[in-house]
C-alpha cells in the first residue's frame, strides 16, 4: 500500500509555486541539487574536463553540503552494475585475444562490407535486448562493433551510439527487456492492479522501436559524428610496409582463389606477389589458387597487416626468411627447437625508426644481425615516399626507415632512449591471437549469457565468474584484463548513480514533475498523458531509469486519481518512456558505456538523441490511447 499512500501525498504536491518567492521557499537540499544538476549539464556541454571528473566533483558537492550522506554517495561504487560491466569487459578481452569475436561477429552480422546498411547491424541487437539486460549486452557488443567498424573502414563513432540506442529500444518490447519495466510492474501490483504481461509493452514498444531503428539507419546516421581514431589516421597518413606471410597447412584459405579468399578485399593492404617453389608470381591473378607454403607478399598499412596476421594459418616471415609461428599452431620447427622459430607468446609488435647515427644504416636487413643484437625480428620496413617491393632481408636500411618489429614486451623500454632509434613504440592490439582457446572463450561467453538471461538477479555473479574463468583458462592474462577495464566508464556510472540518488532524496525530481502536471491537469486526459510522457522523458535523462520510473509511477497514480484517468495507460507510458534516455550520456547506462570508445562529445547525444526522443514520445502518446483507452 506504500505506493498508494505516496500517490495520495502527490496530489497535494501538484500545483507547486514556480515564482522566485516559491523557489526561495524550497528546502536547501533541493536548491543545491538543482544547482548542481545545472552545473553538470553546463560542464558536460563545455567539455573542458573529463566526464568522470565532472560527475565526481558534483558528487562531492552533494556529499559536502549534506544533500546525501557519504555512504549514499559511495553506494554507486559498490553497485552490482559496476561489477557486472567490469567482468564483462574482461570476458570481451578473452573473445578478442582468442579470435572468438570474429566467430560471433560473423554469426550475428554476417560479412559486413562497405555500404552495409546500419539497420543490418542494429536489428539483431534490438531483438536480443528484448530478452536480456541491456547493460551486459552492450558490454559484449562494444568490442564486436569496434571490430566491425575496422572492417568497414569507418569510425566506431558511426556505430556505437546506434548500438546503445538499439539496445534501449529493444528493451521496451517485453517485460524482461529491462529492469525498469519491473519497477512499474511492482507499482501496478502495489496499487492492486494486474501486473504487466510478458508482451503487453510490445503493443507500444515494438512499433516505436521499428520507427526508431529506421531513424537511426537513415537520418540518425547522417547526424552521427566521424571521430578520427588511430585507424583512420593511418588511412589518411598511410605508413605502408612490405610484409611476407606464409600459408601453413592449417590455413582454411587453401584451395580458394585469391578473389574468394577475401585477400583482395582487405582495406589498405595490397597483395603484389606470391612466391611459390622459388618462382615469383607478379602481378597476382585474382583467380590464382592458394597452395600450402605459398609466400604472400603484401604492401599496406600496419593496422590491416595486424588483421591479416590474425587469420588462422597465415604466419609472418622475418628478415631471415624464417617463420615466426603463431602460438595457436606450434609447427614441427617449434617442437624440434629449430633456431629462430620460437613462439610469439609474450611478444608484441613495435615500430622503431632508424636514427641517422644508428649502426644499422647502410646495412641490409639480413646483414644487420638484428635478432642477436636486439633479440627481435624485423617483420616489415616502411620508407616514406617509397614503396619497397623486395624481400625484407635485401632492403638496405636508411635513416628514417620505420621497422615493424616482433619483439619481447620490454623492447620499447630497453631501446626507447637508444642512439640506434629515434622513436620506439608498441602497437595496440598487436598481441597474437590464440585460436586454440577460441572454443573456451565462446563457452564462457555462452554460459554468462545463459546465466544472465535466466537468472538476471545474479548478473554480477555470472559476470565475475566469467571474468575469472577467462583469466584462469588462459583466454587472456591478468595484465591484459587489468589494461582493458576502462576505469573512467566505471567511475562515471558510479558517480552518476550518486547524483541520481540526490535528485531522489532531495525531492527535486518530484518538485519538477509535480509543477508541470499541475499546469495541464485542466486541459484533459491526453494533455495529462502527454505531460507524463514528457516529464518521464526529461527526468530519465537526469537520473537513473529505475529512480525515474519509481518517481513517475507515483506521480502517474496521483494524476490518475485526481483526473479520473485509468492509471494503467499512464503507468505503461512511464514504463516505456523511462527507457527513452537518448539525449544525454546520462540518459542510460549504455550511453555512458559507449561515450569513451566512440570518442563522443556531449553535443553528439543532443544532435542524434533529441529527435529520437521526440519521435518516441509522440508515437507513445498516439499509440497508448488506441490500445488502452484513457
Amino acid at each position: 500500500m506504500e505506493i498508494r499512500a505516496m500517490a495520495d501525498a502527490m496530489t497535494v504536491l501538484i500545483g507547486l509555486d514556480l515564482s522566485w518567492a516559491g523557489i526561495q521557499a524550497l528546502p536547501w537540499p533541493m536548491i543545491v541539487t538543482l544547482g548542481t544538476l545545472v552545473g553538470i549539464l553546463i560542464a558536460l556541454y563545455m567539455e573542458r574536463y573529463a566526464a568522470e571528473l565532472i560527475m565526481l566533483a558534483a558528487l562531492l558537492v552533494l556529499v559536502c553540503t549534506g544533500v546525501i550522506t557519504l555512504k549514499e554517495g559511495l553506494a554507486g561504487f559498490s553497485n552490482e552494475t559496476i561489477f557486472t560491466i567490469a567482468g564483462l569487459l574482461v570476458v570481451g578481452v578473452g573473445l578478442q585475444q582468442t579470435g572468438a569475436i570474429e566467430v560471433i561477429s560473423r554469426a550475428m552480422l554476417g560479412q559486413p562490407k562497405k555500404g552495409t546498411p546500419l539497420l543490418r547491424l542494429i536489428v539483431p541487437v534490438a531483438i536480443l535486448s528484448a530478452f536480456m539486460n541491456n547493460t551486459p549486452l552492450v558490454a559484449f557488443m562494444i568490442p564486436i562493433f569496434v571490430h566491425v567498424a575496422r572492417k568497414l573502414r569507418t569510425s566506431p563513432s558511426k556505430l556505437l551510439i546506434p548500438l546503445s540506442y538499439a539496445s534501449i529500444l529493444g528493451g521496451t518490447c517485453t517485460l524482461i527487456g529491462t529492469s525498469t519495466n519491473f519497477v512499474v510492474d511492482s507499482a501496478m501490483k502495489d496499487a492492486n492492479m494486474p501486473g504487466m504481461g510478458m508482451w503487453e509493452l510490445g503493443w507500444v514498444g515494438i512499433p516505436v522501436s521499428l520507427v526508431g531503428l529506421v531513424y537511426l539507419a537513415t537520418i540518425g546516421q547522417k547526424l552521427l559524428p566521424t571521430r578520427t581514431d588511430i585507424l583512420e589516421y593511418a588511412e589518411t597518413h598511410p605508413r605502408e610496409y612490405t610484409v611476407e606471410l606464409i600459408v601453413r597447412p592449417s590455413c582454411s584459405l587453401i584451395g580458394a582463389t585469391i578473389r574468394k579468399s577475401g585477400l583482395r578485399d582487405l582495406p589498405g593492404l595490397y597483395l603484389y606477389a606470391i612466391e611459390r617453389q622459388g618462382k615469383r608470381l607478379s602481378p597476382v591473378d585474382p583467380d590464382q589458387f592458394l597452395l600450402t607454403d605459398d609466400i604472400l607478399c603484401f604492401s599496406g598499412i600496419v593496422s590491416t597487416i595486424l588483421d591479416a596476421q590474425k587469420i588462422r594459418g597465415l604466419e609472418p616471415i622475418d628478415h631471415h626468411g624464417q617463420v615466426v609461428p603463431h602460438p595457436a599452431m606450434p609447427d614441427a620447427a617449434v617442437l624440434q627447437g629449430a633456431p629462430g622459430a620460437a613462439p610469439r607468446s609474450g611478444n608484441q609488435l613495435c615500430e622503431a625508426v632508424v636514427s641517422p647515427t644508428s649502426p644499422l644504416v647502410g646495412m641490409t636487413v639480413k646483414e644487420a644481425n638484428f635478432r642477436s643484437r636486439y633479440h627481435a625480428s624485423i617483420m616489415a620496413v616502411h620508407r616514406s615516399g617509397e614503396k619497397i617491393e623486395r624481400k625484407i632481408g635485401q632492403i638496405i636500411l636508411q635513416p628514417g626507415d620505420t621497422l615493424l618489429v616482433d619483439a619481447p614486451e620490454d623492447f620499447t623500454r630497453r631501446w626507447r632512449n637508444s642512439r640506434d632509434f629515434i622513436l620506439v613504440s608498441g602497437l595496440e592490439d598487436s598481441a597474437p591471437v590464440d585460436h586454440r582457446r577460441a572454443w573456451m572463450a565462446l563457452a564462457i561467453f555462452a554460459a554468462v549469457v545463459f546465466g544472465m538471461t535466466f537468472y538476471s538477479d545474479h548478473a554480477a555473479l555470472f559476470s565475475l565468474i566469467g571474468a575469472a574463468m577467462t583469466v584462469l583458462t588462459g583466454c587472456t592474462t591478468s595484465r591484459e584484463a587489468n589494461r582493458n577495464v576502462d576505469l573512467s566508464v566505471l567511475i562515471l556510472i558510479a558517480a552518476a548513480l550518486g547524483v541520481g540518488k540526490a535528485m531522489e532524496r532531495s525531492g527535486a525530481a518530484e518538485w519538477l514533475a509535480g509543477n508541470a502536471i499541475g499546469w495541464v491537469e485542466p486541459l484533459g486526459k491526453v494533455a495529462v498523458l502527454s505531460v507524463i510522457v514528457f516529464l518521464t522523458g526529461v527526468l530519465t535523462e537526469l537520473l537513473s531509469n529505475n529512480a525515474c520510473a519509481a518517481i513517475m509511477s507515483t506521480l502517474a497514480l496521483a494524476a490518475a486519481k485526481s483526473t479520473g484517468i485509468d492509471p494503467r495507460p499512464l503507468l505503461l507510458a512511464v514504463a516505456v518512456t523511462s527507457s527513452y534516455g537518448f539525449a544525454t550520456p546520462l540518459g542510460y547506462q549504455t550511453n555512458l558505456m559507449v561515450y569513451g570508445p566512440g570518442g563522443y562529445k556531449f553535443s553528439d547525444y543532443l544532435k542524434v538523441g533529441i529527435p529520437l526522443d521526440i519521435i518516441c514520445w509522440v508515437l507513445t502518446i498516439l499509440i497508448i490511447p488506441l490500445v488502452w483507452p484513457l
